[in-house]
C-alpha cells in the first residue's frame, strides 16, 4: 500500500494499469480492490484510491483526470477550454466535468472519444501556452475566452470574474486579445460574458448573483461597497449596494453557514455576528436583501429577483425621502 500511495502522490492522484502491474498488483488483484472499495476505475486503465477520490470537489477531481489524460496522450495536445481553466485554478462552473478538452498541435482535425473532446485550432506557442505543475496548458487569457465562448453567459461570468480576481487580468484586456477568435461559435458570448464579469466578486455565488441581476433587468449595483458610519468608521463592506436607493444584497453561501464556517464549532456563533451586521447596516440607514444558493435556482430566480427590486423600493422611499444631494464641483 505504501508503494502504491507514492505511485499515487507522484502523478498527481491517479495510478496507471502498468503502474499497478509494476508494483506487484496484477489484473485479478485489481479487480478485487475495486470490488472491495479500494480502487476506483475513473478512466480506462487509470485508478485512483476511493478514499480520497470521495472527498474531493468535482473541479479537483477534473484536474486529476486531466493529469492522466495529458500523460497518455503526450506533447502532441494542450488542456484547453475548462480544463486549462481548472488546472490553472480558475472556478468552474456549469461544465461538464466527467469530459476532458484538449487542443490538438499536430494540425490533426478534432474529435471527440472516451471522454475526451480534441479540439482542432491554431496555437500560437509563444502567446497561448504555459506550463503548470509540468502539464502544457492554454494561457489563462486563452483559457478563458475558450470557456466562455462554450459555454452560458452565467458560466463564462464565473470564470472570467475568477480570471480577473486571481490572475489579474482585465476586461479590456481580454476583449482586446480575444479579437483573433471573433470567428469562433459562440464568440459574441464569450465577449458578453466579459464585459458583465468583474474581479471584485469574491465567490461563485456573488457572480451567479451579479448574473441574476443583469438577467431580470435590476440596476447594476456597486460591488463590495464600504458603508461607513458619521465619523467616517467602518461599518461593514456590502456585496452589492445601489446607493441611489440605500440599498445593499448580501449573498449567503456555504462559506458563511454551511460546512466552511470558520465557526464550525457554534454555527449560531456566525448567524449572530451576520444579525448584528445587518443591524449596524441599517442603522446606517440602509436596507438590506439576502438570499442563498436556493434563491439561485432557475425556477425561483425570478421570485428572488422580484424581492429583491422590492427591497429596492422600499428602501428608496424609507431612506432617501428626505435625503440631501450635495453637488461636487
Amino acid at each position: 500500500m505504501d508503494d502504491l500511495r507514492l505511485v499515487i502522490d507522484v502523478n498527481g492522484g491517479y495510478v496507471m494499469r502498468h503502474q499497478l502491474n509494476d508494483i506487484g498488483h496484477d489484473d485479478a488483484a485489481i479487480r478485487r480492490a475495486v470490488r472491495a472499495g479500494v480502487l476506483r476505475r475513473v478512466r480506462h486503465g487509470t485508478y485512483v484510491l476511493e478514499s480520497t477520490w470521495s472527498q474531493l470537489s468535482a473541479t479537483r477531481r477534473h484536474c486529476i483526470l486531466a493529469r492522466s489524460v495529458l500523460e497518455k496522450l503526450g506533447p502532441g495536445v494542450v488542456a484547453s477550454h475548462h480544463t486549462a481553466a481548472a488546472l490553472l485554478g480558475l472556478d468552474v462552473y456549469g461544465a461538464d466535468l466527467g469530459t476532458v478538452h484538449v487542443t490538438r498541435l499536430d494540425g490533426r482535425s478534432g474529435r471527440r472519444e472516451a471522454g475526451v473532446v480534441h479540439h482542432h485550432g491554431t496555437v500560437l506557442p509563444d502567446e497561448d501556452l504555459q506550463t503548470i505543475d509540468g502539464l502544457l496548458v492554454v494561457s489563462s487569457m486563452r483559457a478563458v475566452f475558450e470557456t466562455c465562448s462554450q459555454s452560458s453567459v452565467e458560466s463564462g461570468m464565473v470564470v472570467a470574474s475568477s480570471a480577473m480576481r486571481e490572475h489579474g487580468l482585465g476586461a479590456d484586456e481580454m476583449l482586446d486579445a480575444g479579437r483573433r477568435f471573433d470567428h469562433w461559435l459562440g464568440s459574441r458570448r464569450a465577449r458578453l460574458a466579459i464585459r458583465l464579469s468583474d474581479g471584485r466578486l469574491e465567490t461563485v455565488g456573488e457572480v451567479r448573483s451579479l448574473h441574476m441581476i443583469w438577467r431580470h433587468k435590476i440596476p447594476r449595483p456597486e460591488l463590495q461597497h464600504v458603508i461607513t458610519d458619521a465619523d467616517g468608521r467602518f461599518v461593514a463592506r456590502t456585496d452589492f449596494t445601489w446607493l441611489e436607493a440605500r440599498h445593499t444584497g448580501e449573498f449567503d453561501g456555504l462559506s458563511k453557514y454551511g460546512r466552511l464556517n470558520p465557526d464550525r464549532t457554534d454555527p449560531g456563533a456566525t448567524i449572530t455576528s451576520e444579525k448584528l451586521r445587518e443591524d449596524a447596516v441599517r442603522g446606517q440607514m440602509f436596507g438590506m436583501s439576502r438570499w442563498g444558493w436556493d434563491g439561485l435556482e432557475d425556477d425561483v430566480q425570478a421570485e428572488t429577483a422580484a424581492t429583491i427590486e422590492r427591497g429596492i423600493e422600499r428602501s428608496r422611499s424609507l431612506y432617501t425621502r428626505n435625503a440631501t444631494t450635495i453637488a461636487l464641483g
